[in-house]
């Protein structure tokens, strides 16, 4: 977004200013952006305003947007009470993109803690066999992010991939959806992200939704398929819950009504997993 810092009203020094507050003194902040003290009053008075890139910096150090900060003074002071600055060391600009892909406001993170968990994961992610293949997965927490660790268990030696995969990734939300992007633990090959419709509800039951990815074997074809996560708990019998995953027929009774039903509405294989074509 263009932004042009001439136009800026009283806004940038009162949110500048309040964004300062949160540090030990502004001597600290400015040895610690590498910033002049007697400019950065400068700009905190609203003599000066700072350029396109010294505002990015400065964002970056507090963990906003650079709209965000532009905001109208009353609307920043209730964005910054529900997500305090993190005060934290100048990042490139890979990292701090990072941050806000992952960044979590009020809102999402009641809906992750809600949904946080051990679940039953049942795809079909090879377009060459009918099956379901049932994974573990654990959404969980972990110095305020939301994290993924998923084990696959294939329990046949026809399948050219080693058994169990490991995958570890992130969670985020967006518009009442979990997003969720892992990867291999192993060689690092295989990579899949997950969209799942979470649950209005306080506990969760099934989550359907559509995981895309990389299949670990074969031609490693880029496969999309259904996808239904089956709530388990937060504190399940781990064992019992590894000893469920596997290789299950589309009609096996050891399946759930609600998991098969979302595969029988498709007549042949060609409905229920998506290749690309090349």
């Amino acid at each position: 977004m263009s932004i042009n810092l001439h136009n800026v009203d009283s806004s940038l020094p009162q949110n500048l200013r309040l964004l300062c507050s949160y540090g030990r003194s502004a001597s600290e902040i400015c040895r610690r952006l590498g910033l002049n003290r007697q400019q950065m009053n400068k700009y905190l008075s609203g003599h000066t305003r700072p350029s396109l890139s010294t505002l990015r910096r400065i964002c970056d150090f507090f963990g906003v947007d650079e709209a965000e900060i532009l905001m109208p003074p009353r609307d920043f002071a209730t964005l910054v009470r529900l997500r305090p600055p993190r005060l934290g060391p100048v990042q490139d600009r890979f990292a701090a993109q990072l941050d806000r892909l992952v960044d979590h406001r009020t809102a999402s993170a009641q809906l992750l803690e809600r949904h946080e968990g051990y679940y039953h994961v049942h795809f079909s992610p090879d377009p060459d066999r009918d099956y379901i293949l049932r994974a573990l997965c654990h959404l969980y927490r972990a110095d305020n992010r939301w994290l993924s660790k998923t084990i696959e268990r294939h329990g046949e030696e026809e399948f050219a991939v080693p058994s169990p995969l490991r995958f570890n990734g992130i969670a985020i939300e967006a518009h009442n959806r979990l997003i969720i992007h892992e990867r291999e633990a192993g060689m690092g090959r295989g990579f899949w992200s997950t969209m799942l419709i979470a649950s209005e509800y306080a506990a969760p039951t099934f989550l359907p939704g559509l995981v895309l990815g990389i299949t670990p074997e074969g031609s490693h074809d880029i496969v999309a398929t259904r996808v239904v996560w089956q709530f388990l708990g937060r504190d399940p019998d781990l064992r019992e819950a590894l000893r469920g995953c596997g290789v299950y027929a589309y009609d096996s009774p050891d399946v759930a009504e609600y998991v098969r039903r979302s595969w029988a509405a498709d007549a042949h294989l060609g409905q229920r997993i998506l290749t690309a074509s090349y």
